[in-house]
């Protein structure tokens, strides 16, 4: 199976982004392709001749050519499709069978869901890898990438570098939904693999809005409409911890952004970020970050000698 790695750090370069229907006798033209090009069927089928391999696309199929490829239409038939031609330097062309893509997948989005928020390292994630042909099926996803290939064709706009910005910005964005369309396994096991995804990344969503307020298996049955002992699991399961680790692991994010970036004491921190006092906080932040939190700290404080010169050790 043909994937196609893409590092979004650095922005594809858009040339071409719009909505083409086909309506028979019209046939699409023939042609070799000079850039990588995405189609997003919305309606209809679209037959073509790609390399002496035949493609059939559907509605709700997504299927990126490569550049150098040689299209060709077989029939005429109705299609209703946006198309972007775009290149990156950053792309990679790679094999890999249907099991390697989605342990791929899964694990890097379960290191995604547990990683600190306030690093630069989160743009790691941003290292992408999604299949040539990927279908989305009915539903809030497929409606979502719909609404971002309209709201970004091209226009005489699209001249001014906000704008570019913008458009190269919402194909990453698509290219981010297909790769995580993915998130499951090969045969039968998906479905509960994707629910148990979303379950999990529901729980850690809210836990990350209310992180600063007691969250107790009590509440998140009632808010969840789960047992705790088979939620907690399936959280474990996605995430590589329980739901209460998870707590404090984000508790400890916040905490950290706050020594960094105010003059709160550790005490004043402890309490906005839902420990229920300074000592256990102390212990609980010295056990998962090697250092105290007074420490952690004394490390971005700016010292000036009696000369003014700077003293810090900041890293």
């Amino acid at each position: 199976m043909k994937c196609f790695q893409i590092d979004l750090n650095e922005l594809p370069k858009v040339a071409l982004w719009g909505k083409e229907a086909l309506i028979p006798p019209r046939l699409h033209y023939s042609r070799y392709l000079t850039e990588y090009v995405m189609y997003v069927v919305i309606k209809g089928e679209l037959k073509l001749m790609v390399n002496e391999d035949v493609v059939v696309l559907g509605t709700g199929d997504v299927y990126i050519f490569c550049n150098g490829d040689l299209q060709e239409s077989l029939e005429s038939s109705f299609c209703e499709y946006y198309y972007v031609h775009f290149c990156s330097e950053s792309l990679c062309e790679t094999e890999l069978d249907e099991a390697e893509y989605s342990d791929l997948i899964n694990k890097k989005r379960g290191l995604c869901l547990t990683a600190d928020a306030f690093s630069s390292r989160c743009y790691e994630f941003l290292d992408v890898y999604v299949k040539q042909k990927t279908h989305i099926y009915p539903g809030e996803l497929f409606d979502s990438i719909k609404e971002l290939m309209q709201n970004n064709i091209l226009t005489t706009e699209s001249k001014y570098p906000e704008k570019r910005l913008a458009v190269s910005n919402a194909l990453s964005t698509v290219l981010v939904k297909l790769e995580s369309s993915s998130i499951g396994t090969p045969k039968s096991d998906k479905s509960n693999t994707r629910r148990g995804y979303d379950t999990a990344r529901a729980i850690a969503e809210y836990i990350e809005l209310h992180y600063d307020k007691p969250i107790t298996g009590r509440l998140i049955e009632r808010k969840f409409f789960l047992t705790y002992d088979y939620v907690n699991s399936v959280f474990n399961k996605i995430m590589g911890c329980t739901i209460n680790k998870y707590c404090n692991i984000v508790r400890i994010q916040h905490a950290k952004a706050k020594l960094r970036a105010t003059n709160m004491t550790v005490k004043e921190v402890a309490m906005e970020t839902g420990f229920k006092n300074e000592h256990y906080f102390s212990r609980l932040f010295n056990k998962n970050e090697g250092i105290s939190p007074s420490d952690y700290k004394r490390k971005f404080l700016v010292k000036f000698d009696k000369e003014g010169q700077d003293e810090s050790n900041e890293e």
